[in-house]
């Protein structure tokens, strides 16, 4: 029976001594809270589906600008900063189209058909000033990274005399990456925008600061122009 007892003592002093542990514990988790890698950067986060318009040119000296119409879509991601500043960065995926009549002399024209993909990463910082909770206007700046997936150009000479109109095709590339122009380059913008609630709407324009051609023959080509995009917080 003696022994019964001191065994019932012993474990009633572990069960006080574990209670005693736990409740200081739990006094010293609230002082010191736990602080997660999700809580301090994920929580924070604004992730954003994005699409818009997008006009960009290639220019050249001595040479007529090349326009684009295009597609851009993808996903970004807000991080807040200090001081009403954020950075934003993401991924877009680009679709262009031209169709350009380039006229020379001797009554000669040359008809150009172009198609590019390619993919943007930008990292942009931004400011915002808010109205209200609803209504927030922003201006942004910061350097974007362009990586061409594929640029194919047809090429049509047309010749205009005394004999009737005829057309010769005199050339065609399926990928102008592999040939002439560099698939890297680096573009400088700002721009700025207006977010109610979800949604975000905003403008840019961007300075390519990289030569694009490889050939040394055709001279330096650089990149330019402007987006609209609306996007939408997921």
């Amino acid at each position: 029976m003696r022994k019964i007892t001191v065994f019932i003592l012993i474990i009633l002093s572990l069960i006080a001594n574990i209670q005693t542990v736990a409740a200081q514990k739990k006094k010293t988790e609230k002082k010191h809270p736990h602080i997660s890698l999700d809580s301090l950067i994920f929580k924070k986060l604004t992730n954003r589906l994005e699409i818009g318009y997008n006009n960009p040119g290639s220019y050249a000296s001595g040479k007529s600008t090349t326009y684009f119409n295009g597609l851009k879509i993808g996903l970004t991601t807000e991080y807040p900063l200090k001081n009403d500043f954020s950075l934003l960065s993401g991924i877009l995926y680009n679709v262009v189209y031209s169709d350009k009549l380039q006229g020379y002399s001797m009554s000669k024209s040359v008809h150009y058909i172009s198609f590019g993909q390619s993919l943007n990463l930008p990292v942009h910082l931004f400011y915002t000033y808010a109205i209200n909770k609803n209504l927030k206007f922003s201006a942004f700046t910061g350097p974007t990274l362009s990586f061409g997936l594929s640029q194919s150009q047809g090429v049509i000479s047309t010749y205009n005399g005394v004999s009737p109109v005829y057309d010769i095709p005199t050339s065609y590339t399926s990928n102008l990456y592999n040939s002439t122009l560099n698939r890297l380059n680096l573009h400088i913008g700002v721009g700025g925008g207006v977010q109610l609630k979800k949604y975000q709407l905003k403008s840019g324009y961007d300075w390519g600061v990289l030569n694009s051609s490889k050939s040394s023959t055709l001279g330096n080509l650089y990149q330019k122009g402007w987006y609209v995009t609306l996007s939408v917080t997921l």
